[in-house]
């Protein structure tokens, strides 16, 4: 048990790192683009409102009674984390955070791996630092 705790408090940790890189390259238009094809509104935070909302001829949002009309059910509520990559990656980011540090809290109630707790957060910038700086995100 302890093993497995230790591997998901690093694997979950390793994984909000890379998405808060996505999610902060995202936001400042610097993500790199992998396909020309590749949804730019799902990608780029400063576009993705437009997934998020139904949009008229002239690409517009659509207003009714003083609201925005949703693109679909949902779409800047509960299902907003699969309109763009910022909120995707965040729910992710979030997530993972709360796997890492519930397996510790578990790993400390039942051994004396409590020092890795203080590791944790460390790696999780490490992570952040490297892909936010890389070359492997970040747009030319």
């Amino acid at each position: 048990m302890e093993i497995t705790l230790i591997i998901l408090s690093i694997v979950f940790s390793i994984l909000s790192g890379f998405s808060k890189a996505i999610c902060d390259l995202s936001e400042e238009g610097k993500l790199f683009m992998f396909d020309k094809d590749l949804n730019l509104f799902f990608w780029r935070k400063s576009y993705s409102w437009k997934n998020k909302w139904k949009l008229s001829e002239n690409r517009e949002p659509i207003i009714e009674n003083g609201k925005y009309v949703e693109r679909f059910w949902g779409s800047s509520r509960w299902f907003v984390s699969f309109t763009d990559a910022w909120h995707l990656f965040g729910l992710i980011e979030r997530v993972g955070f709360i796997v890492t540090y519930v397996s510790i809290g578990i790993l400390i109630m039942y051994s004396n791996w409590y020092w890795l707790m203080l590791l944790n957060y460390p790696l999780f910038a490490l992570i952040f630092h490297l892909f936010y700086n890389s070359k492997i995100l970040r747009k030319w």
